[in-house]
């Protein structure tokens, strides 16, 4: 079960940058990559989705497991994600 993403919380920016990515290494149009189709139905490989895993460790400074792309399947549910670990590590830096 994945936590619930706060509603208040603006997940756009990182909405916008994975669609981004998603869309680059689909070699898609951006406007074509749905953030609520799982990924694997966008055309991701797993190459793909261990190079965004990659990806989204540097943007954000986080740890993640590769699996992480599978555990959140959608652009929507892994930007809730990376919120979610960005305000933890904020709250437990606090």
């Amino acid at each position: 079960m994945h936590a619930l993403v706060n509603p208040a919380r603006d997940l756009t920016p990182a909405i916008d940058w994975l669609t981004r990515r998603v869309a680059f290494y689909t070699e898609q149009p951006v406007h074509n990559v749905d953030p609520d189709i799982p990924l694997a139905e966008l055309g991701i490989e797993s190459v793909s989705a261990v190079s965004l895993c990659g990806e989204i460790e540097d943007r954000w400074e986080l740890e993640l497991d590769p699996t992480v792309v599978f555990d959140y399947p959608t652009i929507a549910e892994m930007a809730g994600f990376i919120a979610t670990e960005v305000e933890d590590r904020y709250q437990r830096a606090a």
